[in-house]
């Protein structure tokens, strides 16, 4: 027999005491014939197939895939140990079986000496701590030379070690009594062997902070954290090493949790402010840590010495300035302030420096920022022997003039004294905020989208568009592939290649029937398989039809019901690439952002015509709803040639449009329908979402009419609309509003590992939609504004919708009510709620940016709760998104106030998360003021008269605005503010207000 046979049949039937010696044999000419069979035999035994009838598995048992992987290492080089994608003891059983195993491994190792292992450890390693081999094991192996010292790997590898001391993996499987202290004790008798690795854990980025041994326990378990503790105890590790080098782990780059460890780690040590103070220049130096966690640590620190003699404040006053301009670090620097306050104290011969730390921090957006800053400037400029020369105190005085603007009432009253030279903020004249009446899209040449110039451009647009995150990019790209078809280069599926090995990376290599297969496939789905179907019908020339084979079902939570419509768009520009017609899509737009000029329109319009070309319904009403009506020139310019269009129904239609003012509907004739299309219709209903929607612009009149008439007038009511369609299907004869309210909900549960088992209640409101739902699928999906009416919509607020809202909200730029109504009811309905969520939020905020119509109640509903979003970036994103409303007029203040007020009432969020958003839009210009204003003027009424916690921060605002304004409070809001002067916490701040 060959040694290929006799390796066959030891894998297959026998064990390791007949494996190990085969391997030791092996010459060189045998090893590569014995690798080949051994990579032949691991895919067999490794590949899951279908085992019985229901049951599917690999057919390789734990001895052969662990005799298999002994193999390896006696005969792969490094290329093939990249096959090897399993831990080194996965395969090694318990007890006896695992102690072979470890014998015959060694035994095996150290004759052939792979130079792979180390190698192979660190790329197993970026696979997450569970692909890491035993630690014990691997000390072994570099005992015996087998890998070399890595010092990230092994510490990795401790880190995750502890895992594997958890009491259910103990192979006696017995309890055992004391499990915990017996499991440190077993720590302090190795700490020797493993302080090397141990003091690894502050250099590298391992699972030290969530590692833990379950100690068989309810809810007890050891961490590392308890190890460290327990060891500097016993005197194995040394205390302020451990302190030192806690403080420099946390001025690493490290992930929010594992900062959070050794932050606690110092903590926990307790340090004596000797030890601190020893310490006060690794403390200094994290001030210009970019986590606010780190910052807010290291002053707490620092604070306990400020007035120490042994404190040297120059490295502080280094940091100090870059710390006090940043938004994201209130709390450190009010602590800050503070400690420089002392500091001036001790030395007044500082005052020169800390000056002008003072007066940057008025820039702050936080009251108390402010007034600790201001009370540092009163306490140098009030000093009876003075601080500062004169040319000291002038320079003071002309800062205090740049910032004057900026301060708070609070901060404007501590600094009184010597403002006299800056003038005072005086009653702002017309410059009241007022919505927009009125919302004309900006179609000026300067507006205009520019088609694509050639085939290069096209080419270069091609690797923008798959990016798949701008959708002007993808507008323009399939605008053109159509006009410049007749300019593709004979070459044009090669010039593409680079392109197509981003949707079919196996591409790559292939040639002839190969690439032909695989660019033939389809198993494309959602908003990006659109896309990714158009390239790939490119580099074939557009001879098959691909787009209406993707997957873009709503019905099963692939992708938003309007994905629908973009599809059937697309189907029609594929089409006519196809056919060669030469036709441009109606619905592509002309002007930034997203809208279609009626000229532009109309042109197209008379194009189809002159080809004896019918509009595809679904291109159409898409252009329809991006069309521009309200830019009354051009639509005069179209209203001239309408006369033009041969087509009386379209003539009608865009009159109706196109014509100023609000024109009533026309007179509609109740639709006949014959048994035939009745028929048709019941079983389109039973069809797939891909096969529904009108076939012939004959068929789509009645959804045609109902889209024009809601992008319209979005609040309107169409009874007219009753004769063309039989069902008033939610949003088309009326618009649809869902209505919201709160709701407390109420969980409980038993604390069964606490002492007397406690039973916990928590107590959360939301928000409830809970009318106006609707499981119907809609009569047609050209009913762009009532597909999301559908109570199974819900659950398309998923992980496809972040990245298709921008594509989604596209379609409808006049009225995007329906589709905020969906966000809001999906994604925001309580707070706090997981990151998908949180994405989609995020996502239809920066929608809101920009020009558009005036905010209707559930944009406002959506702008509201990302103002007071448990995620910085969406608080940051809505008060970006409440600044350009107040520039371009779309905000409603009061509608907006008293939402804010409902939700506050209600303890949605806390009353400080808003108000430390709504303080960074003071004092930019007088318009924004007045209208945070107004905001106010509807807020304060809706709080109770028991005041909230942090209510005092929107009285401070609200009493900065009313003095910027010259404006006494509003009526309403002098019910609170009387009873909440009678509080303590909110005397100051109410002030003269009442």
């Amino acid at each position: 027999m060959s040694a290929v046979d006799i390796f066959e049949r030891i894998i297959r039937h026998q064990g390791l005491p007949q494996l190990v010696p085969f391997l030791l044999a092996l010459d060189k000419k045998e090893q590569l014939a014995v690798r080949a069979k051994a990579k032949a035999l691991r895919k067999e035994l490794t590949e899951f197939r279908q085992l019985g009838s229901s049951t599917w598995g690999r057919t390789g048992t734990e001895p052969q895939l662990a005799m298999l992987f002994l193999a390896g290492v006696a005969t792969y080089t490094r290329k093939e140990a990249t096959g090897l994608n399993e831990p080194l003891d996965m395969h090694w059983g318990e007890g006896d079986t695992r102690t072979a195993h470890r014998e015959a491994f060694f035994t095996v190792a150290e004759h052939a000496r792979p130079n792979w292992f180390g190698e192979w450890f660190e790329r197993q390693s970026r696979g997450g701590p569970w692909n890491l081999p035993d630690y014990g094991l691997l000390r072994e192996m570099e005992t015996r030379q087998l890998v070399d010292y890595e010092p990230a790997l092994f510490s990795r590898t401790l880190a995750h070690s502890l895992h594997l001391k958890s009491y259910h993996f103990r192979r006696d499987k017995k309890p055992v009594s004391n499990y915990a202290e017996k499991l440190l004790l077993d720590f302090e008798a190795s700490a020797a062997t493993i302080q090397r690795d141990l003091l690894g854990f502050f250099d590298y980025d391992t699972t030290v902070d969530s590692t833990q041994a379950h100690t068989g326990v309810a809810q007890q378990h050891i961490t590392w954290f308890d190890v460290l503790v327990q060891l500097a105890a016993a005197g194995h590790l040394d205390r302020t090493e451990l302190l030192t080098r806690s403080l420099m782990a946390l001025r690493r780059d490290f992930r929010r949790p594992l900062l959070t460890w050794f932050k606690n780690l110092f903590l926990t040590l307790q340090p004596t402010p000797a030890e601190c103070l020893a310490q006060q220049q690794e403390l200094v130096e994290l001030l210009a840590h970019t986590q606010p966690l780190v910052v807010n640590f290291a002053v707490e620190q620092l604070k306990a010495f400020w007035a120490d003699a042994a404190f040297d404040p120059a490295p502080l006053l280094l940091y100090a300035e870059g710390m006090l301009t940043r938004q994201d670090l209130k709390t450190a620097q009010r602590t800050l302030l503070g400690g420089l306050e002392k500091l001036l104290k001790r030395s007044p011969a500082l005052a020169p420096e800390l000056g002008p730390l003072a007066v940057a921090a008025l820039a702050s957006a936080d009251a108390a920022v402010q007034a600790k800053a201001a009370k540092l400037l009163a306490l140098m400029l009030k000093a009876k022997q003075p601080l500062l020369s004169a040319d000291e105190t002038a320079d003071l005085l002309a800062s205090l003039a740049d910032y004057a603007d900026l301060m708070t009432a609070d901060a404007r009253q501590l600094l009184a004294p010597w403002m006299g030279s800056v003038p005072a903020l005086s009653p702002t004249e017309g410059a009241a905020y007022v919505p927009q009446t009125g919302f004309a899209p900006d179609l000026s040449a300067a507006n205009a989208v520019v088609p694509v110039a050639d085939w290069h451009e096209l080419l270069f647009l091609t690797g923008q568009v798959l990016r798949h995150d701008n959708v002007s990019e993808l507008e323009r790209w399939v605008d053109g592939l159509l006009r410049l078809r007749p300019q593709f280069p004979i070459d044009a599926a090669q010039q593409l290649l680079p392109y197509l090995l981003q949707v079919r990376p196996w591409l790559k290599g292939k040639t002839g029937e190969q690439t032909t297969a695989i660019i033939a496939g389809n198993g494309l789905s959602g908003h990006y398989g659109l896309v990714q179907a158009l390239l790939l019908g490119w580099a074939q020339g557009f001879t098959t039809e691909r787009v209406n084979k993707v997957n873009v079902r709503d019905d099963q939570d692939t992708s938003d019901p309007l994905v629908l419509v973009e599809q059937r768009r697309f189907v029609a520009a594929e089409e006519h690439l196809r056919t060669r017609s030469g036709l441009p899509l109606l619905s592509t737009p002309s002007h930034a952002p997203y809208w279609v000029a009626p000229s532009v329109l109309v042109d197209k319009l008379l194009e189809y015509e002159a080809s004896n070309s019918e509009p595809d319904p679904f291109d159409l009403v898409v252009a329809l709803a991006r069309t521009a009506y309200a830019n009354t020139a051009d639509a005069q310019t179209a209203l001239a040639r309408l006369s033009q269009l041969q087509h009386p129904e379209l003539r009608e239609l865009l009159q109706w449009l196109l014509t100023p003012g609000q024109q009533p509907l026309p007179s509609f004739q109740p639709a006949k329908t014959s048994l035939l299309k009745h028929l048709t219709t019941r079983l389109g209903k039973l069809l797939p979402a891909n096969a529904g929607g009108a076939s012939t612009l004959a068929d789509a009149w009645p959804w045609l009419w109902a889209v024009a008439a809601r992008t319209r007038q979005p609040e309107g009511v169409f009874e007219e609309l009753t004769a063309l369609i039989p069902t008033d299907y939610t949003g088309v004869v009326r618009p649809w509003a869902p209505g919201w309210h709160f709701e407390i909900k109420t969980n409980t549960w038993v604390e069964q590992w606490k002492p007397g088992k406690p039973t916990v209640t928590q107590q959360y409101p939301v928000l409830q939609f809970p009318s106006k739902y609707t499981s119907q699928t809609p009569p047609s999906p050209l009913l762009l504004y009532s597909q999301h009416a559908r109570f199974r919509a819900m659950g398309h607020a998923g992980w496809l919708l972040p990245h298709d809202y921008r594509f989604v909200a596209s379609l409808i730029p006049h009225n995007a009510a329906p589709l905020h109504w969906h966000v809001v009811r999906t994604a925001a309905w309580a707070d706090g709620l997981e990151s998908t969520e949180r994405d989609v939020v995020q996502a239809a905020l920066q929608e809101l940016l920009g020009p558009g119509p005036v905010f209707p109640e559930p944009t406002t509903l959506l702008l509201a709760l990302g103002l007071m979003h448990k995620a910085p970036t969406c608080r940051a994103l809505a008060l970006e998104a409440f600044l350009s409303a107040c520039t371009t007029g779309r905000l409603v203040p009061t509608v907006l106030g008293s939402i804010l007020g409902s939700f506050l009432a209600h303890e949605f969020a806390p009353v400080q998360r808003l108000a430390d958003n709504l303080q960074q839009a003071r004092a930019i210009d007088a318009t924004t003021d007045d209208a945070l204003l107004q905001v106010l003027d509807q807020l304060l009424p809706q709080l109770p008269a028991a005041p909230l916690r942090n209510t005092k921060k929107l009285v401070e605002l609200y009493a900065d605005l009313c003095i910027r304004s010259g404006r006494l409070p509003a009526e309403p809001a002098k019910t609170n503010l009387r009873s909440w002067k009678g509080s303590a916490a909110l005397k100051k701040a109410v002030g003269e207000l009442v």
